[in-house]
């Protein structure tokens, strides 16, 4: 499939001459390299024009095709493939035209089956996995419920850097996964990671430690500490397995879901909650607090995805 074949973009720019002024120049931000770039001119983004080849109708995110390829550049780091455009396009042309909410319901399901997708699992929450369990809570300027200066995530240019790392065209699966692995090695290189986890450690010091960081127990630790000590796992590899483990999941999966929301949608950290009047009214931690309404997991995350997707704040992304 060529790359957004079915688009063309084109960017006006205007000349601005100011008197004694250095006039502002126009840099291009690449976030991940073959992926769309940011233009400015001077630190005002300049919005493309996107237009349809051979006519004056322009594309916004509102429309279906352009909105789908969106989902897979922010979440997957990649262009679609041809079958899956074609497979999502099915599911939200499945809306009658004149049916709104039929169709504001189907982009929030379909957004946020990419977060839930096994390529996101596998790439995003790992990254995000990886950070809670070694490094876990870090002073930070977003405010948790019960405390108002740490926070266990990943920043949004940590995130995106780690993630690219480990992102490949069309999800090839060999070269995801030595990415992967080259990912993990290098992650215990990291002078925080030294600093934190010296090699005078022990084996059941390590894996120990790891737990206590993520605040997790896990059914084969014992089993993690044998490999570690006998030299069939390493340090890494230990690492990834409880980063992977299903205690982690279950202790993390919502929080790492409302942050990729702000990190998928509208590009940024979270919102400063730190001072906040009612920090529980704040982003992160309101979205956070939602998760307890509702034992319906599905529909609260498609009524979370929708709230980013509808703002203004996303729509003027594009």
């Amino acid at each position: 499939m060529k790359k957004f074949s079915f688009a063309l973009f084109l960017t006006v720019l205007l000349t601005v001459t100011a008197f004694a002024q250095t006039p502002p120049t126009l840099r291009i931000e690449t976030e991940t390299p073959g992926l769309p770039s940011e233009l400015f001119f001077g630190n005002t983004k300049v919005k493309p024009i996107r237009l349809r080849p051979g006519t004056n109708q322009v594309i916004t995110i509102a429309d279906g095709d352009f909105f789908i390829q969106q989902q897979y550049i922010d979440f997957l780091r990649r262009f679609p493939e041809p079958s899956g455009m074609a497979f999502y396009l099915n599911i939200l042309n499945g809306c009658h035209p004149n049916d709104v909410e039929c169709t504001k319901f189907t982009r929030g399901a379909l957004s946020a089956n990419f977060f839930r997708s096994p390529e996101f699992q596998r790439k995003g929450s790992y990254v995000m996995y990886l950070y809670m369990v070694s490094i876990g809570q870090r002073p930070a300027e977003v405010a948790e419920v019960n405390d108002a200066t740490k926070v266990e995530r990943p920043t949004y240019d940590e995130f995106m850097r780690d993630l690219g790392a480990i992102s490949v065209p069309d999800d090839d699966p060999v070269l995801g996964e030595q990415k992967k692995v080259d990912l993990t090695n290098a992650w215990m290189q990291r002078n925080e990671i030294i600093i934190k986890y010296p090699a005078s450690l022990t084996a059941a010091q390590f894996v120990q430690k790891l737990l206590d960081t993520a605040h997790v127990t896990i059914p084969n630790q014992a089993q993690l500490v044998t490999d570690l000590t006998q030299g069939t796992k390493t340090r890494a590899q230990v690492l990834r397995n409880i980063a992977e483990s299903a205690a982690v999941d279950d202790k993390y999966y919502k929080q790492a879901f409302v942050t990729m929301e702000y990190f998928g949608y509208l590009r940024r950290d979270p919102e400063v909650c730190k001072g906040s009047p009612n920090p529980a009214q704040c982003g992160f931690i309101f979205h956070n607090e939602r998760f307890k309404l509702t034992a319906d997991k599905d529909f609260l995350e498609n009524t979370i995805v929708r709230g980013f997707i509808e703002s203004p704040e996303y729509t003027n992304r594009f």
